[in-house]
């Protein structure tokens, strides 16, 4: 195995490794986002419990614990959208280095595919240098048995 040969194996390896990494992000990513749903439907929903305990003779005490939970709910998908934000940044960052990686392995693939072209091209000349040096030699026997 050349030295090509073991570098493109690695970038290969590599690229994988790279392409392995950008889809555990897009996963993660999209468990964030589902999970910023999930907040935003329970939002909705308790705001509608709200304002229909509003038509109704409700405690204080009540008014206030939703309230409460409201305001936390907020907290908590604005917490998330952050998240969000961090994972579309860690996917963009690993669709880079999955380009980059790609990048180089092609470049090693076209270095391996022109070190194999010469190798072929040498073949050939040294087979065709061994045909020419045979026929000289049939050559020769021919015009000696002649003689």
């Amino acid at each position: 195995m050349s030295a090509i040969e073991s570098l493109l194996n690695l970038k290969r390896f590599k690229e994988d490794e790279a392409r392995q990494q950008f889809a555990l992000m897009l996963r993660e990513l999209e468990v964030e986002e589902k999970r910023l749903i999930g907040l935003e439907e329970l939002y909705d929903e308790t705001g509608r419990k709200f304002e229909s305990a509003a038509n109704e003779l409700i405690e204080v005490s009540e008014i206030r614990k939703l309230n409460r939970f409201l305001e936390s709910l907020l907290d908590k998908i604005q917490h998330q959208k952050e998240v969000i934000v961090l994972k579309e940044r860690q996917v963009e960052e690993s669709r880079k280095l999955l380009e980059e990686a790609s990048k180089e392995k092609k470049t090693f693939e076209k270095l391996d595919e022109k070190q194999k072209d010469l190798l072929n091209k040498e073949i050939r000349r040294k087979e065709q240098i061994r045909t020419d040096e045979n026929a000289v030699i049939r050559h020769a026997r021919k015009r000696g048995d002649r003689r």
